[in-house]
């Protein structure tokens, strides 16, 4: 995943355009604060290296607007065009996706299959206030999991081919059936069962609701979510954290402080996720980690260095980033999964390594153990990376004593 070509950066090898989206990426309190010290940076910013870097991380209708706050009429025409077509081109995304997953939905409820979406449109127009700031390319709904496989069967229905995702000994995927339209002329659909590795009951307690289309989870249980899926995904990129950024700005003032210790305490395989995932969101979009789970959230090691791991500009290579993604998973895994998670990252089996191969459509499969080795390898590099240097998001996003061209 490449980071694009260097530009006016500093000693932590960040060009200015990467300091403006981690700062428009922000909460609107860390905004606010760094808003006074921008004037005068733009003037070396390339605004096509900008729009080029935010379309690259699907950020573009997300947060084009904020930077045009930002940059409080210093962008280029070109670049307010961009971001303007973005969101129109969204919008028209947003309003397929909502017509095809309401007929999914209703068609499920139809066989008595209750199901809610994850994520999606509706989320983003609530974070965001408008629709088409959030890009979708796929549907994501939840069904209980005795349901799944009817869920699939009415799925199929609708002209989506069989699912190919790898089967346990219990029957369920390790979190959702992916299913791709047999014509291709509906996005894919996943349909889950959980919402991350170490959950079994979060999801179908506190997610699923009654199966029509206008249902939200209670907030602290929306935030919940938003923070597993952040930490599933190994904190990769800027796309979950700043979706936490807009959760906080909008729907903040409904949570009572230390709200996240109640799930934390109720499913307590989770609190190491939900634990590390604040506090990266605190370093990276400043999400108030402190008042949302209180004394709860402490780290131990393991955590520490998870959050050390994580990096919202990735600059290595898929493969690598794919193998970090892995070990945050290993590192944040209750002692009771530690087996799961070696046959989920390290030795799955055969099948699905082949499925990977064949889906990144480069390289050739290799046995399990040459994959574990490979695994094991990148796990070792990423360590090592945190020894000899701390991330550059510990650094403030326009330093104070910063120089011009620095």
């Amino acid at each position: 995943m490449r980071r694009g070509r260097a530009s006016a950066a500093g000693g932590d090898g960040f060009g200015i355009e990467q300091r403006i989206i981690l700062l428009s990426a922000a909460t609107g309190e860390r905004r606010r604060e760094a808003g006074e010290r921008i004037d005068g940076r733009l003037v070396g910013l390339d605004w096509s290296l900008l729009s080029e870097l935010l379309s690259a991380q699907r950020l573009l209708p997300t947060l084009g607007p904020r930077v045009l706050d930002l940059a409080g009429g210093a962008a280029p025409d070109e670049f307010a065009v961009a971001v303007a077509e973005a969101i129109e081109a969204t919008r028209r995304q947003d309003a397929l996706l909502q017509l095809i997953a309401a007929r999914t939905i209703a068609a499920l409820g139809d066989a008595d299959i209750a199901s809610t979406a994850l994520k999606g449109p509706a989320l983003g127009e609530a974070l965001y206030g408008e629709a088409g700031r959030r890009l979708s390319s796929d549907i994501d709904l939840l069904v209980a999991p005795e349901q799944l496989r009817r869920a699939v069967e009415v799925v199929r229905g609708l002209g989506y081919a069989p699912p190919t995702d790898h089967v346990g000994a219990n029957g369920l995927p390790l979190l959702h059936f992916a299913l791709a339209h047999e014509r291709g002329e509906l996005p894919p659909l996943e349909l889950h069962w959980r919402v991350h590795w170490y959950e079994t009951r979060f999801a179908r307690e506190r997610l699923l609701g009654p199966g029509d289309g206008d249902w939200r989870p209670a907030p602290v249980d929306e935030l919940t979510a938003l923070l597993l899926f952040y930490a599933r995904d190994g904190f990769t990129g800027l796309r979950q954290a700043t979706d936490l950024g807009a959760w906080w700005d909008a729907f903040g003032a409904e949570l009572s402080p230390g709200a996240l210790a109640e799930p934390a305490r109720a499913y307590p395989a989770l609190e190491p996720a939900l634990t590390a995932a604040l506090r990266v969101a605190e370093r990276t979009v400043g999400f108030p980690a402190e008042r949302a789970i209180g004394s709860a959230g402490a780290l131990g090691p393991r955590g520490r260095i998870a959050v050390r791991l994580s990096e919202p500009h990735p600059y290595h290579s898929q493969a690598q980033l794919f193998a970090e993604i892995g070990l945050i998973d290993g590192l944040l895994a209750p002692p009771r999964d530690l087996w799961a998670f070696v046959r989920r990252q390290v030795a799955p089996p055969a099948e699905v390594i082949r499925e990977h191969v064949e889906k990144a459509q480069r390289g050739r499969a290799t046995s399990t153990l040459g994959h574990s080795l490979r695994v094991l390898g990148r796990f070792a590099l990423a360590i090592a990376r945190t020894l000899r240097s701390r991330s550059s998001r510990d650094r403030d996003v326009f330093p104070a004593a910063e120089t011009e061209g620095a």
